[in-house]
């Protein structure tokens, strides 16, 4: 049985027709960005999230990014020209930390709990404009009433339950809960001053007609991409109920095994990836990948032993880390809605016969 990570094969065969006739829609009306499906969706996300704004732009990453800026500015109007600091989780993708180099940012990468998610330092340490950079890694909700942070929520903004600090960064790429069929991303928040600096930054600083005094750039989803994300925007809860189902499945029939499940833990989960922790996991991906499951490792390395933060001296956990455990024992399973039973039934077989032999 052959069983790939991702489902968006058998997503489009489902949605086929729909997200066609939606594709013509949005070409036949000659409107190609910043039109009706865009502002439609944009007023999805904002009621979706609780948000009192919601601005689309062409990547998650482009969207923390945004957000990073915009809080780095208004730390130096405050505070001064030099650079503020945030913490940021040792384990995630690297394009949080990359965010925050890019806006100018000085990084300290802190240790995570055993699910992965960050230890940030409670308050506001002196010399951080924010307390750090909240991440909901695999679809983990971050703790709540953290005060001041930004919200990297590219695979937990589901269940984020308005917990978006200054803003959170939503991505819909095409691996994510709710997908776009291209990059696509999105920004949320209270703050009207954030509103407008997004809205300036994705239109090459053009603000209501006016240009206004930011380094911007060009960054938009298409209208195609938000009319076919409207469409899959209709079976959410159903995919999230299914998520859910499939991971509580695997985390009863593993719990008697020498394995740890990172969703198996009180408090919301949006499911975004089902990962496992094994002291022998390459061993496990070796087996899974030879029987036709395409298990994949998030994430191989920690943010601190990338080039990225090496070459700069970026303070982080060293080799004794709860963070870097993980690294060393993580492997997701393929999970998305459109598994059958049988492949769910036939994945938990699998696990079950390698740790029990």
């Amino acid at each position: 049985m052959e069983i790939p990570h991702f489902g968006l094969v058998r997503q489009y065969s489902n949605l086929k027709d729909e997200l066609l006739t939606a594709t013509d829609l949005a070409l036949r009306s000659g409107q190609l960005v910043g039109g009706e499906f865009t502002s439609n969706f944009e007023d999805w996300l904002r009621k979706r999230t609780g948000a009192k704004y919601a601005v689309t732009v062409h990547s998650g990453t482009q969207a923390l990014e945004i957000i990073a800026r915009y809080a780095k500015d208004d730390f130096a109007a405050a505070k001064g020209s030099h650079p503020p600091k945030i913490q940021i989780p040792n384990l995630t993708y690297p394009a949080t930390l990359a965010a925050f180099l890019t806006a100018g940012w000085e990084v300290e990468l802190v240790d995570t709990d055993k699910y992965g998610i960050g230890m940030l330092t409670p308050g506001v340490p002196r010399g951080y404009s924010h307390y750090g950079c909240s991440v909901g890694l695999y679809g983990k909700a971050p703790p709540s009433g953290q005060g001041m942070r930004i919200v990297d929520g590219a695979q937990h903004w589901l269940v984020a339950d308005k917990e978006i600090g200054v803003g959170m960064a939503i991505s819909f790429d095409p691996t994510k809960n709710l997908p776009s069929s291209g990059n696509g991303g999105a920004i949320v928040t209270d703050d009207k001053d954030l509103h407008a600096y997004a809205l300036a930054y994705r239109n090459n600083g053009n603000f209501a007609g006016d240009y206004v005094d930011i380094a911007s750039s060009n960054s938009k989803m298409s209208e195609q991409d938000c009319a076919q994300i409207l469409v899959r925007t209709k079976y959410l809860d159903a995919w999230q109920a299914r998520r859910a189902d499939i991971s509580k499945f695997w985390c009863d029939r593993f719990r008697d095994l020498a394995v740890r499940c990172l969703s198996d833990v009180p408090g919301p989960h949006a499911h975004q990836k089902f990962v496992l922790y094994l002291a022998d996991r390459n061993a496990l991906h070796t087996e899974l990948i030879t029987s036709g499951i395409d298990s994949k490792i998030h994430y191989r390395y920690t943010l601190g032993e990338l080039p990225i933060a090496t070459n700069r001296k970026i303070p982080a956990p060293d080799m004794m880390s709860v963070s870097m455990m993980l690294s060393r024992g993580v492997l997701s399973l393929p999970m998305y809605p459109e598994l059958l039973d049988s492949e769910v039934e036939y994945i938990s077989i699998l696990v079950r016969k390698y740790l029990l032999h």
